[in-house]
């Protein structure tokens, strides 16, 4: 496989691959695993197989109650939080939607959300265990399987395709976009979302202090380590124009709950995003690149 690292940087002159200390030590790798960088784009070496990122996804990752699990912190908040995402999608769409499709749809809360509200929702899911934690919980039917490598039951084309910290778990998020784009309608809508890793504030203040955040299944489950800058880049190649980009939402600080701390962190977060797109959650809305 060709990784969108040598794909942005290697077939021309550029920085040099480079390993990222400060990384490795705030994702707390074990040895034999550590984060490489070539300019603005970051990625763990060696790369995992799609079999080893697959069996990631297991109860375990969705039920965990340490504070740095993925889902632990906003459970009882999602069907609000998605909701509001849907109509902000909605709104920037320049009508509600007719169908939308969510790729990594977990547990199937932001297709819970969408079907709320009138939309034709579908996801794809590659946990067994969270297809059936979605019949369970909410009684959706995600489909189970691979957007590359299993024959799906999916539209032909969707007005809306959500990618919820997705992209940044893909190993080759070219072959996603291409795949994706064949399912947009022509005046569909991409939105994604992905964590800014490592240069927001948040990190940059726990790289300051020599934190280490504790080993668990969250340190090896992003293959690749986005910037605004790369992930602006990465549509343009998928054949997306990006119409928005913002580094900061409001309510994406899940993991702190004293408002003393939290309203600070905000602030500061915001004002990073504002002068160098440096907030910790990269947000975009594109579309196709006719």
């Amino acid at each position: 496989m060709t990784h969108i690292s040598q794909r942005c940087f290697l077939a021309k002159p550029g920085p040099p691959v480079e390993e990222w200390s400060a990384a490795s030590q705030l994702l707390s790798l074990p040895p034999g695993r550590k984060v490489l960088r070539c300019g603005d784009v970051a990625w763990l070496d060696p790369m995992p197989s799609f079999e080893e990122c697959k069996a990631l996804y297991s109860e375990a990752y969705y039920t965990c109650r340490d504070a740095a699990c993925p889902f632990s912190c906003i459970e009882g908040r999602q069907l609000e939080y998605f909701g509001r995402r849907v109509r902000r999608l909605s709104k920037h769409l320049g009508r509600k939607p007719e169908s939308l499709l969510d790729i990594g749809a977990a547990s199937g809360f932001f297709v819970r959300a969408a079907q709320d509200q009138g939309i034709a929702a579908e996801g794809v899911e590659i946990s067994s265990w969270a297809c059936e934690e979605a019949r369970r919980t909410h009684g959706i039917e995600i489909f189970e399987g691979d957007l590359l490598r299993d024959d799906l039951p999916l539209r032909s084309h969707y007005d809306v395709i959500v990618m919820n910290h997705v992209l940044e778990h893909l190993l080759d998020p070219l072959a996603y976009l291409d795949a994706i784009r064949t399912l947009l309608a022509p005046d569909g809508l991409l939105v994604i979302e992905i964590p800014q890793q490592f240069i927001n504030p948040i990190d940059l203040i726990y790289r300051a202090a020599g934190h280490h955040r504790p080993y668990n299944l969250a340190s090896l489950h992003h293959p690749y380590f986005y910037t605004a800058s790369s992930a602006l880049r990465l549509m343009e190649m998928g054949g997306f124009r990006a119409e928005y980009l913002a580094t900061w939402l409001p309510e994406q600080v899940f993991h702190l709950y004293n408002p003393a701390i939290t309203l600070p962190l905000q602030g500061l977060l915001w004002l990073s995003d504002r002068v160098a797109r440096r907030g910790h959650v990269i947000e975009i809305f594109a579309t196709p690149d006719m």
